[in-house]
This record gives C-alpha cells, structure tokens and sequence, in this order.
C-alpha cells in the first residue's frame, strides 16, 4: 500500500504543477482542470492514507483550528502554499509519521476545496 500512497501523492504535486503553470501562462480552463485534478487525486491519497492508518489512530488526526491556507490575492502563490504542506507530508511520511502527514494533507485538501469554489464562484460571475 505504501507504493501506492507515494504514487498517490507523486501524482498530486504533477498536477500542482501543471496548475501552477497553467496561472504562468493565463489558462484559467487548465487551472481550473488541473486543481480538479489534484483534488481528486488528494482525495484518493487521503484515503490510501487513512486506510494505512487504521480507524482507531485516525481519531488521533486532530488538525489545528487555522492550518489550512488561506487564498489571499494571486492563485500562483497559494498553489505553491499547497505544494509546501505536500512537500511537508512528504517528508513525515519518509519518517513513518504518517498521522502528521495526514494532518498536512488534508489541509492542503482543505485549501484546493476552497480554491475550486472560488474559481467557480468567479467563473459563474463572468457569465
């Protein structure tokens, strides 16, 4: 299983990237898709992760109230905030620290969400 959490993750940063190269060049359809993306494959992470875990240490996941990011201003730099508390996971997965990691995820999950439904918000008031 933990391949699969590493690929998981592996493929999360990818599609950050993609965005964040999408913000670069002004693509708002491809910024759009790709944090969709991401999310999704957050999500499927998350999952790996809470399943490797187990229920009973999961409840000790107690993420602190304000650790999720905040959008404020430009999209590119919270894109790249998102990539930190990956990068973050990351490295407490390498440890075996696999509850922090879950912490950092799911804020990062938090912070996508967030960003998703203000892209949408701002798309629809386009229209």
């Amino acid at each position: 299983m933990q391949k699969e959490i590493e690929a998981a993750l592996k493929k999360t940063n990818e599609y950050l990237e993609e965005a964040i190269k999408a913000v670069v060049n002004k693509n708002e359809v491809k910024v759009r898709e790709m944090i969709w993306k991401a999310s999704s494959e957050l999500e499927y992470f998350l999952f790996l992760l809470s399943m490797a875990i187990g229920e009973d240490n999961l409840q000790k996941a107690n993420p602190r109230l304000g650790s999720d990011p905040k959008i404020k201003g430009e999209i590119g730099p919270f894109l790249v905030s998102i990539q930190d508390l990956l990068t973050e996971a990351q490295k407490l997965l390498q440890r075996k620290s696999r509850i922090e990691a879950y912490v950092k995820a799911k804020a990062a999950r938090n912070g996508l969400l967030r960003l998703h439904t203000t892209l949408e918000r701002q798309m629809k008031a386009k229209k």
